[in-house]
């Protein structure tokens, strides 16, 4: 009987291995990294490093796609004014090759998404929403390292819903599965299917759940967050303000995903790209002209309350009402959230008085309404003078209301109304003005009205007159 020595074999056996490590079908690697919820931080602040910091770690790493879960455009001042035109600017100099359409992205209108859509150099996406803008793409296939990925863009299903009714109402959103299931044939050939999707993480777990061949997901959560597995699908996200960027290894094997590697790199820590930079400077130029504006001259200190009549509250009132010409203007009181000191006042003190973006917005209620709406809490109103007890539960605080020329409200009667967009939508709990008639949106800015006003008045002054008077 032939036999071997352990010698024998352990040489062989080396030999075996030395020919089967050769053979071995070789790994790739590809590098993909990815942001969302930027909202317009495209400047350093205390909440992230910028778009300038981003491109130094973009420049280090090379990926070989950059790709953005959503949330690009509204949120910061720079962006809000130029209507997202700098985000856009910035992506493009970093070197984006896709993103997906988030809620906030429709928050300065279809026509500004259009705009900026056809200004990216990158792919935006969306598979199951459906708008005016035809240049957003169900998905895209990308050769990296001669890998096919295949991104497919995915909106949420609550956009149209909670999205401002102006600037959705010719948007309709499928469900994320359904629309899966039409749209992954198309993209059957790739290696890799990639999700780029701005969903709520419960939705992205019943998407792993339901379609397993997705291998990875990347979505917009505000939170920098580790990454989680649902099966063999991994989610990875990471958090608002460009604070961190996410990066992905990937490795294959015969063209098959094997391991996927997430970090979060923080953007604070390394030098600004001056090509960025210059990008910018146009934008803080322009931006920081128009905030230095006088507008007008406070005589004295503005002050602003929640609780019972301010200065700020009637200032924003009676501008709503100056530039609608309603009989009655109501806001929440919290619109206004900081004062005015003595001097001048510039178009950036108004920024932060009023950062929101919320429009003007006419219908008419019946007196009934008005004094279920005023019998809730104080709020900032024009037109009409109330008298309320603090000391009575929400809703029956209302002791009398009268017009400014002493006429007390008919529960019956109709009378012409300004309110905000925010309210409209049942902000703050207001529901009852979702039952106005000859509702209309001005889509004027309550910021815009109040800067007319005062520019109107030349000089204002901190005088109260009683408008709303709280016993407690």
């Amino acid at each position: 009987m032939f036999s071997m020595n352990s010698s024998v074999i352990r040489a062989l056996l080396a030999v075996f291995l030395a020919v089967a490590t050769t053979y071995a079908a070789p790994e790739t690697h590809v590098v993909i990294m990815h942001t969302n919820d930027v909202r317009g931080h495209v400047l350093p602040s205390p909440d992230g490093g910028g778009s300038a910091r981003l491109a130094t770690l973009v420049h280090q790493v090379k990926p070989d796609l950059m790709l953005d879960a959503g949330g690009m455009l509204s949120g910061s001042l720079i962006s809000d004014t130029f209507l997202g035109a700098p985000v856009i600017d910035a992506m493009n100099a970093i070197g984006y090759d896709a993103a997906v359409v988030g809620g906030i992205d429709f928050n300065f209108g279809i026509n500004a998404l259009a705009a900026r859509v056809r200004e990216a150099n990158f792919l935006v996406l969306s598979a199951n929403a459906t708008t005016p803008v035809n240049e957003i793409q169900l998905a895209g296939i990308f050769n990296a390292q001669d890998v096919r990925i295949a991104v497919i863009g995915l909106s949420s299903e609550d956009l149209a819903r909670t999205g401002h009714p102006q600037n959705v109402k010719y948007v309709d959103v499928a469900d994320s599965l359904v629309t899966l299931q039409s749209t992954l044939p198309r993209v059957k050939e790739a290696n890799l299917i990639v999700l780029l999707t701005n969903v709520s993480r419960s939705e992205e777990q019943r998407i792993a759940k339901a379609f397993p061949e997705i291998r990875l997901i990347i979505g917009a959560h505000e939170d920098a967050e580790l990454p989680t597995r649902v099966g063999q699908t991994t989610i990875v996200s990471a958090g608002k303000f460009g604070k961190y960027a996410g990066k992905l290894d990937l490795t294959f094997v015969d063209g098959k995903l094997k391991a996927v590697e997430s970090r979060l790199l923080p953007t604070e820590t390394v030098e600004p790209d001056p090509a960025i930079e210059k990008v910018l400077q146009p934008f803080e130029v322009k931006l920081n002209e128009t905030l230095q504006q006088v507008v007008g001259h406070a005589a004295g200190d503005l002050s602003h309350s929640t609780a019972h009549e301010s200065h700020m509250g009637n200032l924003v009132a009676d501008a709503v009402r100056a530039k609608t010409g309603t009989e009655i203007a109501l806001i929440n009181a919290a619109d206004p959230q900081v004062g005015i000191r003595k001097g001048p006042i510039t178009s950036g003190m108004l920024f932060e008085v009023l950062p929101s973006e919320n429009t003007l917005v006419t219908m008419r209620l019946t007196g009934s309404q008005i004094k279920h709406i005023l019998g809730r809490s104080v709020m900032s109103l024009s037109g009409v003078r109330v008298k309320l007890d603090a000391n009575k539960p929400e809703g029956k605080r209302l002791v009398s209301a009268r017009l400014n020329d002493g006429t007390p409200l008919h529960d019956k009667e109709f009378y012409t109304v300004t309110t905000n967009d925010f309210l409209l939508m049942g902000g703050d709990g207001y529901t009852e003005f979702a039952d106005g008639i000859d509702v209309e949106d001005t889509g004027i800015l309550v910021r815009d009205a109040l800067a007319e006003h005062i520019a109107h008045l030349g000089t204002v002054s901190p005088r109260l007159d009683g408008r709303i008077q709280v016993s407690r």
